[in-house]
């Protein structure tokens, strides 16, 4: 995941991170490998490496940081410095800061090394961050006051590292599906909740059949992770209007660490209203495949 950093008086995150399931990140030509980083914490020393590549034209620097992570229902990224079940004080990173010539590479080297008691069938997590040296300057117009705020902009990347306990339950099902009308078009809504203890790296995707069973939409829903005892809202767009009608929506979230998909299934008698987020047009006819239970 990029991340531009702004600096004030205080710093803010965007960035991008690096959601699951890759082997390795390539982003203006800063490549890192691997995408994502999984360790049994009760086996022996945690350790290993990450690859990180210039294939600019241009000497690059950056600094290696740990922090943690935690994401809101709707997919909005927070770090911190640390946080419950948290990877990021344990983490040792060497070297800590990179100077890459251009087309050059070179290895980060990590060990974990966790302080005070791990909980059996627990999941712990934080992110590499790779941090730029390299600053520009924006400036920021208040559209009320009319002042002007320089700001220093930082790029960074952000890799997920995980570290198991024991046998971590993988569990979640599919909540609150449903068809949404906004006033920019109508979307699909769904909600995958983690009740595990393990995150689920969630890839979704739906199809809506109409009365005749024939298939008028289907397509990706999105992806993410959902962290363990949490929530994540998934919205995507289908069309700018849908005819009146009885529809069929089944929606299906497949994981790394689950055997079968989680899915779940809807009949609606649809009338096109503006809604926020969830429909009232779903009928009490809800074929609920959406429990799944698997362990690591």
């Amino acid at each position: 995941m990029l991340r531009d950093k702004y600096f004030k008086i205080k710093r803010s995150f965007p960035a991008v991170f690096v959601i699951f399931c890759l082997v390795n990140i390539l982003y203006a030509g800063i490549g890192i490998k691997p995408a994502y980083v999984e360790l049994e914490l009760d086996k022996g020393q945690a350790a290993g490496k990450f690859i990180i590549s210039n294939l600019g034209e241009e000497e690059e620097r950056f600094r290696v940081n740990a922090i943690h992570f935690t994401y809101s229902i709707d997919g909005g990224l927070s770090q911190m410095p640390t946080g419950p079940n948290s990877l990021a004080t344990w983490i040792h990173f060497n070297p800590k800061e990179l100077v890459m010539p251009p087309n050059s590479q070179r290895a980060v080297r990590f060990a974990i090394v966790p302080r005070g008691e791990l909980k059996q069938g627990s999941e712990y997590w934080a992110a590499m961050e790779l941090e730029s040296l390299r600053t520009s300057e924006t400036t920021s117009t208040d559209e009320e006051s009319g002042k002007s705020v320089k700001l220093r902009v930082v790029s960074t990347i952000m890799v997920p590292m995980f570290g198991t306990v024991g046998d971590v339950v993988y569990e979640g099902n599919i909540e609150d599906v449903n068809i949404v009308t906004r006033s920019d078009g109508v979307f699909i809504h769904s909600i995958v909740n983690n009740t595990g203890a393990g995150r689920i790296g969630a890839k979704g995707e739906y199809i809506i059949t109409d009365a005749l069973g024939q298939v008028v939409y289907e397509g990706k829903i999105g992806k993410g992770y959902v962290l363990g005892g949490t929530k994540r809202r998934f919205l995507h767009k289908i069309a700018d209007e849908l005819p009146e009608g009885k529809y069929n929506v089944k929606v299906t979230y497949s994981a790394l660490h689950f055997n079968e998909p989680l899915t779940s299934e809807i009949e609606i008698d649809w009338k096109p209203q503006q809604t926020e987020v969830a429909s009232d047009n779903a009928s009490s006819s809800l074929t609920d495949k959406s429990r799944h239970l698997a362990k690591k």
